[in-house]
C-alpha cells in the first residue's frame, strides 16, 4: 500500500479520536467527569500572600514572594517579589531559557507529585510572562529586593492548579551549589 496514503489515515484516525475525547463523545457513563477540561476558568482575584525559601527559611537564603494572582477575560498577572538575604550577587535571566518567570499548570495541587514530575523531568510548559513591571535589574544585589507584577495574555484551564515560577537567577563567581543556578516554582498551589 501507498505508504503517503496511510500515514493520513492515521493522522485523521488521530484527530477524529483527539475530537471525540475532548468532545465527550463515545461515552455510555454520563454522570463521569470528562478527562481533560478545556474551559478558561473565570475571572478572579486571590490575596495569596505566600512566602517561601531558599534552601531554608533561616541563613544565608532566597525569598520568594507572591502577594496576589488575577485572572481575567484576556489573561493573567501575579504581583510578586524576591529578596536577596545572601552575601551573593544574583544575575537574573529573562531570556529565552528553560525557565523563565511565569505560571505551571497542574492537575493536582499535591506537592509530592509535583516533586516526582521535576525529579523525571516531566513538568508542564511554563506559562512565560511577557510583562515585567518594573523589569527587573540586571543583578539582584545582597539585601537588595525586586517587586514586580507579571503577567501575560491567554486563558488559564479552569480546575487547575496555578504555581508561580521565578527563574532563573545565577549567582556569582564562587556561589556554593544552591545558588549557582535557582528556578523557584512555588510550594504553594493555588486551585482555579
Amino acid at each position: 500500500m501507498n505508504t503517503a496514503y496511510i500515514g493520513r489515515v492515521r493522522r485523521t484516525m488521530a484527530l477524529l479520536m483527539l475530537a471525540l475525547a475532548l468532545g465527550g463523545c463515545g461515552t455510555a457513563d454520563t454522570g463521569s467527569r470528562p478527562a481533560v477540561s478545556v474551559q478558561a476558568a473565570e475571572p478572579q482575584r486571590a490575596e495569596l500572600d505566600w512566602r517561601e525559601f531558599h534552601p531554608a527559611r533561616i541563613g544565608q537564603r532566597l525569598v520568594f514572594e507572591v502577594e496576589t494572582l488575577a485572572v481575567t477575560l484576556d489573561g493573567w498577572s501575579a504581583r510578586i517579589a524576591v529578596t536577596n538575604h545572601t552575601d551573593l550577587r544574583f544575575e537574573i535571566e529573562t531570556g529565552p531559557g528553560d525557565y523563565s518567570f511565569g505560571l505551571m499548570l497542574f492537575p493536582t495541587g499535591d506537592l509530592k507529585t509535583v516533586q516526582e514530575a521535576n525529579r523525571q523531568g516531566v513538568l508542564p510548559a511554563i506559562r512565560r510572562a511577557v510583562e515585567l513591571e518594573p523589569a527587573p535589574p540586571t543583578f539582584l544585589q545582597p539585601g537588595q529586593t525586586w517587586r514586580t507584577t507579571m503577567s501575560a495574555p491567554g486563558s488559564l484551564v479552569d480546575g487547575s492548579w496555578v504555581r508561580v515560577v521565578f527563574g532563573t537567577f545565577v549567582g556569582e563567581k564562587d556561589a556554593p551549589d544552591e545558588f549557582k543556578r535557582v528556578v523557584w516554582f512555588t510550594d504553594h498551589a493555588y486551585h482555579l
